[in-house]
């Protein structure tokens, strides 16, 4: 079998990543012999290691590089003696603004792709001569440390995913991806989670040297479900959004909207957990307490939000993100058990409403989520079949996981 090692954030520490990953490593296994380089940090690690892990997967963890004021310093002598950072350093001055803030940037993502790339050497994973892929699940330093040994072995392959935080500028501070142009001129491979981001990536940080065929959409999937959502048979209708509770995702919206609809009888549910979760509670108390129409229930984190379809009836499934790197796996999850889906224009979640429910704007107001609310759970029995069987089939089409990795499995196997 051939060799493959998969970098992860923490995966199989923590459980961020398990969703998008575990289903792929269920079918990679049957073609690769799979590594799992983490870097989860100590308190990661401190966690079980993730159960359903199949026992013929290796896992080497080398945690976040730690970096002391000597190494800071010695990365910063290196950088200006590499090629590599004297053309980051050209590409930072050309900028028109934080130069500071970008350079410190890349000087930090440069000493932990220096740090991380003499873990991986001492670790012994790629150890002998055979041939082997080396799959960064994220654009970020792992993978740029993996290109720097690349240029010492002639056996690697180097592909990355990249999502949303290691892809879009404005997503970190200083508003620039570092080292993208020294990493892509190097990747055999880099695969986009949605249309939007490899439109995004060819408009805003493509070198024009660099040839469009190395550049793939393959959208994460998910699991089959084990049912299809039946009709509610209750007058209250059942609301549902799943995501972190923080500013970016302004669930506050929800509540907004809810706060404006009277004569409709709803039980919105909210799975998830995060920063903003006090406040949030304190202000649909503010705004939906004595709204005799409206109940919600805040469920906080739920390991398995599958099971929760399993077992609930779900009428509608909103989401108003402020922004989306990829195809969110909540909505792929609504949409596989046939539930109509309400969505912001934003990122990936513009390839994912038509037919199956309501894309709002992409910075809706309250009365625009108020009246996509009222139209989902108001629709008429035939027309609600139409939107539950067009969500199942946007699923079955592009999200089914079967499917999304016989996509990825071709990309890895060029």
């Amino acid at each position: 079998m051939r060799k493959l090692i998969l970098a992860t954030e923490s995966f199989p520490y923590g459980r961020g990543e398990k969703t998008f990953i575990l289903p792929e490593i269920e079918r990679l296994r049957q073609h690769f012999d799979i590594t799992i380089v983490s870097h989860a940090n100590r308190e990661q690690m401190e966690e079980d290691i993730c159960a359903e892990l199949p026992g013929d997967v290796k896992v080497v963890c080398l945690g976040r590089p730690q970096l002391s004021l000597f190494d800071k310093i010695k990365a910063l002598i290196s950088m200006f003696a590499d090629r590599d950072g004297r053309v980051e350093l050209r590409e930072i001055l050309k900028g028109k603004c934080n130069k500071g803030e970008r350079f410190y940037q890349s000087l930090a993502f440069y000493a932990q792709a220096r740090g991380d790339q003499k873990k991986l050497r001492k670790s012994g994973v790629f150890s002998g001569e055979e041939p082997f892929i080396y799959y960064s699940f994220w654009y970020t330093y792992f993978c740029y440390s993996m290109i720097r040994e690349k240029n010492r072995q002639s056996n690697i392959r180097v592909i990355t995913r990249t999502h949303g935080v290691d892809l879009y500028h404005e997503r970190i501070p200083g508003g620039r991806q570092p080292f993208r142009h020294q990493m892509e001129t190097r990747l055999d491979a880099i695969v986009f989670a949605c249309a939007y981001g490899a439109q995004y990536y060819k408009i805003h940080v493509k070198d024009s040297s660099t040839d469009s065929s190395r550049l793939h959409v393959c959208k994460l999937g998910i699991e089959a479900p084990k049912r299809q959502m039946p009709a509610g048979q209750e007058e209250e209708r059942e609301l549902l959004s799943c995501s972190n509770m923080i500013p970016l995702k302004r669930i506050q919206l929800i509540v907004d909207g809810l706060a404006q609809i009277n004569a409709l009888k709803i039980h919105w549910t909210h799975i998830g957990d995060g920063s903003e979760r006090q406040k949030l509670q304190e202000y649909a108390e503010q705004k939906l307490g004595d709204q005799g129409n409206i109940r919600y229930t805040f469920t906080g984190y739920v390991e398995d939000v599958r099971a929760y379809y399993e077992q609930n009836q779900v009428d509608c499934f909103i989401t108003t993100s402020e922004t989306e790197g990829g195809c969110p796996v909540s909505i792929q999850e609504a949409m596989s058990y046939g539930v109509p889906v309400i969505g912001t224009a934003v990122g990936g979640i513009t390839e994912m409403i038509a037919d199956n429910g309501i894309l709002l704007s992409a910075d809706p107001d309250q009365g625009e989520v108020a009246s996509a609310i009222q139209r989902i759970l108001t629709l008429e029995e035939s027309d609600l079949q139409k939107a539950k069987a067009a969500a199942y089939r946007k699923w079955q089409e592009e999200f089914d996981a079967d499917k999304s990795f016989d996509r990825m499995y071709q990309v890895l196997n060029k």
